[in-house]
C-alpha cells in the first residue's frame, strides 16, 4: 500500500503524441479498458505503451507474461490507461514475486509483503526513453529512493528474485530512478524489525552471561548496578533467627530436635544442665545452633562434636569474631573440613584440635572433655585463655599430646589427668599453676616430654618422675619444687634433657648419672645443691651443656672434664669450686685450641688463665 507505479515512455515527441491520442480517446475507450484491466494496488497508476511481438514472445518464454497475452498490437492502437484512484481495489499480495497482466503489452511486478508494485510497459528494443519517478517528489533527501540525472544509456535493472527489467537505451535528461532503493523499500521495515529483535536477543544473552562472570571476578572489575527488582533464579534459604532461642524465651516451645540433643548432651555429661537454660550462655547458643540451624548434626557423634566446637568458638573467640558471625562453623560444612581440625579415617570422628596462636580469650571450656577420641589438643600461645584446667579433660583417654603452653591458666593440676595413660607430651609451661603435682601422675608411664617450666608448682616430685621410664625431656625449671630429685633420675635411661634450675632442690650430685648415655643438657643452677663434682661426669661424652652455677658445691674442677669433647657451655660461677686453671689445664686447652667451648664462666674463686679466651 502506498506504492506508486513506474510509467515508461519513448522519446519526448512520441510521448506528446501518445498523450494527445490518450486525451482524444479517453471517453471512448475508458469503459472498455476498465473492463479489461485488473485493479492495481491503491495509489498506483498504470501506463501502457507500445510493444513488440518478439519482445512479448520472449517474455512469455521466460514466464513473465501469460501465454494468452496479445502479440500483434500496435503502439498507436493502445492508449495509456488512466484509472481513477478511488476505484482501485488492493490485489491479494502473493508470498513471493508474481506477474499481473494489465494489458497485452504491460506487466506489473508485485513484491512480497508491503513492498512496491511496478508496472513496466513492454517496448521494442531501443524505444525506452525515460523512467518517471515512482515516488512523491516532495519526499526528503534522506529517503532510500534517489533521483539521478544521467545522459548515459540505461542498460538494465535487477530487482527481487533476480527479475530483470527490459533493456533500454538513450536515456534522456529527465531522470533515472534508483530501482534498488525503491524495490527494497518494502523489505527495509521487515529487516529493521528483525535486526532490532536480534540486537535485543544478543544484549539479553550478553547480560545473562556477563553479569555472573563479572561477579566471580575480582580486583579491578568495573562496578555493576544491581537491579533489586529483578528476582533471582537461584533458590535462597532465609537465615534462621536464633535470637529467640538464645534468649531462652519461655513463651517459645523448643523443637523436638532441641530436646533430643539436649537430653543426649546431659546424659553424656558434656555440659552443666543449668547452662542450657541460661540466656545467651555459650552452651545455650551452641545448642540452639546445632538443633535448629545446623544441617550436619544428623547423629549423636556429629551433634556432640559440633556442639563442643560451637561452645569453644562462643567461649574463646574475641567479641568481634564470635561464633554466630564467624565462618569457622557453617551449617552445611562438616567439622572435619575446618582449619585446625583433623578427623579419623572415617572422616567423622575428630582426633586432633590445633588452635594454637588464635588470639582466643575466655575460660577453657570443660566441654572439650567430651571429645573422647581426641588424640591431640593444642591451644598453645593463646595467652588470654584463663580459668583452670577442667577435670573433664581426664576423660580424654585417647589423648597423646596436651599442649597448653603460654596461656593464663590458674589453679592446681587436676588429678584426673593421671588417667591419661596414653599421654606422651604434657606441656603446661608459662602459666600460673600452683600446688603439687598429683601422685596420680605417676601413672603417666608413656610420657616422653613433661614441661611445666615457669609456673608456681611446689612440693616433692622425685617419687613421681622416677616412674616415667620413657621420659626424654624433663623441664621443671622456674618453680618452687623442693626435696631431692637427682637420685630419682638414675632409672631414666633415655633422659636427654633435665632442666631443674631455679627451684629449691637439695642433695648432692650422684655419680650414677654418668650412666645416662644420652644426657646432653644438665641444668641444676640456682638450687640448694652441695657436695663435690663427681669426676665420673667427665665420661658423659654426649654432654653439651653443664650448668651448675649458684649452688653450694665445694670442690676443685676435675681435670677429667677435659674429656667432654662435645661440651659447649660450662657454667660453674657462684659456687665454692676452687682451683688453679692454667693454660695447661685440659679445659683451657679445649677452649683455646678447639674452640668447642662457647661459654666458660668459672667464677671469682677460680684462678682461670684461659677464661677470658
Amino acid at each position: 500500500p502506498g506504492a506508486q507505479t513506474v510509467s515508461a515512455f519513448s522519446d519526448s515527441a512520441t510521448a506528446r503524441k501518445i498523450r494527445e491520442n490518450d486525451k482524444q480517446s479517453k471517453d471512448m475507450k475508458k469503459g472498455e479498458k476498465m473492463k479489461n484491466t485488473k485493479p492495481q494496488r491503491p495509489g498506483a497508476q498504470a501506463v501502457s505503451a507500445d510493444d513488440d511481438s518478439d519482445q512479448i514472445r520472449l517474455m512469455q518464454k521466460k514466464g513473465r507474461l501469460p501465454i494468452d497475452a496479445p502479440t500483434n498490437t500496435k503502439n498507436s492502437d493502445i492508449p495509456a490507461l488512466q484509472q481513477p484512484l478511488d476505484d482501485i481495489q488492493e490485489p491479494e499480495l502473493p508470498d513471493d514475486l508474481r506477474i499481473h497482466p494489465f494489458s497485452g503489452n504491460t506487466k506489473t511486478i508485485v513484491t512480497a509483503g508491503d513492498s512496491a508494485s511496478v508496472s513496466v510497459p513492454l517496448y521494442p528494443e531501443g524505444s525506452l526513453s525515460s523512467l518517471a519517478f515512482p515516488f512523491n517528489r516532495n519526499q526528503s533527501e534522506d529517503d532510500d529512493v534517489e533521483a539521478h540525472t544521467n545522459q548515459n544509456s540505461y542498460s538494465s535493472m535487477r530487482i527481487h528474485g533476480q527479475e530483470e527489467l527490459p533493456e533500454a537505451s538513450n536515456v534522456d535528461s529527465y531522470a533515472r530512478w534508483n530501482i534498488k532503493g525503491a524495490v527494497r523499500a518494502g523489505f527495509k521495515k521487515r529487516r529493521c524489525t528483525i535486526a532490532i529483535i536480534i540486537v535485543f536477543c544478543i544484549l539479553a544473552v550478553g547480560l545473562g552471561v556477563g553479569i555472573p562472570l563479572s561477579s566471580r571476578g575480582g580486583g579491578t572489575d568495573p562496578p555493576t548496578v544491581e537491579d533489586t527488582n529483578v528476582p533471582s533464579l537461584a533458590p535462597t534459604v532465609a537465615p534462621i533467627d536464633l535470637k529467640p532461642c538464645f534468649s531462652a524465651d519461655a513463651s517459645i516451645t523448643p523443637s523436638e530436635q532441641f530436646e533430643t540433643i539436649r537430653s543426649s548432651l546431659i546424659s553424656q555429661n558434656i555440659s552443666d544442665e543449668a547452662l542450657f537454660d541460661e540466656p545467651f550462655s555459650p552452651q545455650r547458643k551452641a545448642l540452639c545452633w546445632v538443633a535448629d540451624a545446623d544441617q550436619k548434626s544428623t547423629n549423636e557423634i556429629q551433634w556432640t562434636q559440633r556442639y563442643i566446637l560451637a561452645v569453644i568458638f562462643n567461649e574463646l573467640e574475641t567479641p568481634e569474631n564470635k561464633f554466630e558471625s564467624s565462618t569457622r562453623l557453617e551449617v552445611s560444612v562438616t567439622e572435619c573440613a575446618l582449619d585446625g581440625i583433623t578427623c579419623a579415617e572415617d572422616d567423622i570422628t575428630i582426633t586432633q584440635i590445633k588452635f594454637d596462636n588464635e588470639d582466643f580469650e575466655g575460660n577453657l571450656p570443660r566441654e572439650i572433655g567430651g571429645l573422647v577420641e581426641l588424640r591431640v589438643l593444642d591451644l598453645s600461645f593463646n595467652d588470654d585463655i584463663t580459668g583452670t584446667i577442667p577435670n573433664e579433660f581426664g576423660n580424654l583417654v585417647s589423648l597423646t599430646t596436651l599442649n597448653l603452653k603460654n596461656l593464663d591458666l590458674q589453679g592446681s593440676l587436676p588429678s584426673t589427668l593421671g588417667q591419661l595413660t596414653n599421654l606422651e607430651f604434657m606441656i603446661l609451661a608459662f602459666n600460673d599453676l600452683v600446688g603439687p603435682i598429683p601422685d596420680e601422675y605417676a601413672n603417666l608411664v608413656n610420657l616422653v616430654e613433661f614441661d611445666i617450666d615457669n609456673n608456681r608448682l611446689s612440693g616433692s616430685v622425685g617419687h613421681i618422675v622416677n616412674q616415667w621410664t620413657s621420659i626424654e625431656s624433663l623441664n621443671m625449671g622456674l618453680n618452687r619444687f623442693n626435696g631431692t630429685i637427682l637420685d630419682d633420675l638414675i632409672p631414666l635411661s633415655l633422659l636427654r634433657i633435665f632442666e631443674g634450675s631455679q627451684n629449691s632442690f637439695s642433695g648432692t650430685l650422684p655419680p650414677e648419672l654418668a650412666d645416662l648415655n644420652f644426657l646432653s643438657i644438665f641444668n641444676i643452677a640456682f638450687n640448694d645443691m652441695d657436695g663435690t663434682l663427681p669426676t665420673e661426669y667427665g665420661e658423659i661424652i654426649s654432654l653439651e651443656h653443664l650448668m651448675i652455677r649458684n649452688n653450694d658445691f665445694v670442690s676443685t674442677l676435675p681435670t677429667e672434664y677435659g674429656n667432654l669433647k662435645n661440651l659447649a657451655t660450662l657454667l660453674i660461677q657462684k659456687t665454692d669450686i676452687t682451683g688453679d686453671i692454667t693454660l695447661s689445664h685440659p679445659v683451657c686447652i679445649r677452649s683455646v685450641n678447639t674452640g668447642v667451648l662457647i661459654q666458660f664462666v668459672a667464677g671469682k674463686d677460680i684462678n682461670c688463665a684461659c677464661c677470658s679466651q
